[in-house]
């Protein structure tokens, strides 16, 4: 339970994106069963690999039919945007194919989100005034603190507005800064005491890719459905049988009306 909280808290952490920052991004995707339970599905956007026992894992045009529309071999690796939970099992879905894939047929890589679970209580906020990044007017983007190596470098960077949310601190004493969103990096840490040092020893190397597992509630889509065509079939039996019910009563009403008699 509280493995589960502390991972609910880094999430939340960690996912504090100002929303006019993915503005521009919103994507409606070509995807019936995205369209008819859009707002229901939880946001993971995590890379995964394929993990099958079959060796390889199908894509599908939703978890509620059988059509595939493409196979990812063992291996292979997937952007998971959104997941949603349908029948007792975790789907996810991917803007790669505009399609679903079975999570559990899936193993998730080390990143932001599981740093953030593995070091949470050690995270705090940065009081600092950025100096040898305004120096540098550039920062190296890391996937996390310690990792194998950098990402990429960005350059020109305006620190009027530049802030980091939350800090860490190594064993060394390097301070890092998240930043969750940067000239259009997501997601990224920096090292706010060597910003451009591209040889800070490995100390957090990526470890294999793990089972995914959801800190997240979801709701059961498939039986929210199931529900809801339970309910429509039994309003429409109720609806049948007391239209019946009028209809007999009325028809003998019609029957016992006294017959009316004209006037001589």
């Amino acid at each position: 339970m509280m493995k589960r909280f502390i991972a609910l808290i880094a999430a939340v952490f960690l996912l504090m994106v100002p929303l006019n920052a993915y503005a521009d991004l919103i994507v409606v995707p070509d995807n019936e069963f995205y369209k008819n339970h859009q707002g229901q599905f939880v946001y993971l956007g995590r890379s995964f690999c394929a993990n099958s026992a079959v060796g390889s894992v199908s894509i599908k045009d939703g978890p509620d039919t059988k059509k595939d529309i493409a196979k990812l071999e063992n291996g292979e690796t997937i952007f998971i945007e959104y997941s949603c939970l349908y029948n007792g099992e975790y789907w996810g879905f991917t803007f790669d194919y505009y399609g679903w894939v079975r999570i559990d047929q899936l193993l998730v890589f080390y990143d932001y989100v599981a740093f953030g679970e593995d070091h949470l209580v050690e995270f705090y906020t940065y009081e600092g005034n950025y100096d040898e990044i305004k120096k540098t007017s550039a920062v190296l983007a890391w996937p996390w603190p310690g990792a194998d190596a950098p990402l990429w470098t960005i350059e020109d960077l305006d620190t009027t507005y530049f802030r980091v949310s939350p800090a860490y601190r190594d064993e060394q004493g390097r301070e890092w800064g998240f930043v969750s969103y940067l000239y259009g990096s997501q997601n990224i840490w920096v090292c706010l005491s060597d910003p451009l040092n591209r040889d800070i020893p490995v100390f957090n190397p990526e470890p294999a890719p793990m089972t995914w597992v959801s800190d997240t509630e979801h709701v059961d889509i498939g039986k929210t459905d199931n529900s809801t065509v339970g309910l429509i079939i039994i309003l429409v039996a109720a609806l049948a049988a007391g239209t019946a019910v009028l209809i007999k009563v009325f028809w003998r009403l019609g029957e016992n009306k006294p017959e009316r008699r004209g006037h001589d």
